[in-house]
């Protein structure tokens, strides 16, 4: 028993051994070098903008069936420039009975764009035509992606600048770097808020917009935080 315990407490020693040797080590590969965060940002105007528009039997004035609704909708929107065959999806369609004779049916649409101007002119139309449910979800960047990479970047370019800098202070210079960490990276999902121009949000309560009322989004911040690390020359 005795001699197992002696041989079990080697085997633990030769593996502290080996870990403690393998950790100075790799200290020795880097025992000078500097530690620096970088960080960048940059704002864009968002380039995608989402509405929903719901069209509903029993809230439109008179009555109108949903199929005279949408096509009035149709209509409206390609007035305007817009190709609904693209840029409009229907979401959802249902019906409710009442007194086993009325159907009234709703549907729930999405419309894509790509004019920040044709919000409001959106809101206009469908205002004119009785279709009052109608909301801004939110507003995106297209290459939202190819930014968070170019942002990343200049993080790592502004670490190493500031390497470089404080090495000169001691009258060194760095060499190459053997460490990055991404650790903060702005998210694609961002929203841009729609705003009027006299300062009043807008949201799916207004009642109307008028066609020439212009409409401000606030720009999409994309951030970037890294960790670097150095050596010293």
């Amino acid at each position: 028993m005795k001699k197992f315990l002696c041989f079990t407490a080697a085997c633990f020693f030769a593996v502290a051994l080996t870990g403690a040797a393998a950790n100075a080590q790799t200290t020795n590969c880097y025992q000078s070098y500097i530690d620096v965060n970088g960080y960048a940002e940059k704002e864009v105007a968002p380039d995608v903008f989402y509405m929903q528009i719901e069209l509903n039997e029993q809230d439109s004035k008179g009555r109108k069936s949903l199929e005279d609704q949408q096509s009035s909708m149709v209509s409206a929107l390609k007035a305007i420039g817009i190709d609904t065959e693209k840029q409009l999806t229907r979401l959802s369609l249902s019906s409710e009975y009442y007194n086993r004779r009325t159907n009234l049916s709703r549907a729930l649409y999405q419309l894509k764009l790509s004019k920040s101007e044709d919000v409001a002119k959106v809101w206009s139309k469908m205002d004119a035509l009785g279709i009052s449910n109608v909301s801004f979800t939110k507003a995106e960047y297209s290459k939202i992606k190819e930014l968070q990479n170019e942002i990343q970047q200049e993080a790592v370019r502004n670490a190493r600048a500031q390497a470089q800098a404080m090495a000169e202070a001691i009258d060194q210079k760095i060499g190459k770097c053997f460490y990055i960490y991404c650790s903060h990276s702005g998210s694609p999902a961002v929203y841009g808020q729609a705003r009027m121009t006299k300062g009043v949000m807008m949201n799916s309560a207004m009642d109307a917009v008028e066609e020439e009322a212009a409409i401000e989004f606030t720009n999409i911040k994309v951030t970037a935080s890294v960790s670097t690390k150095f050596t010293l020359e």
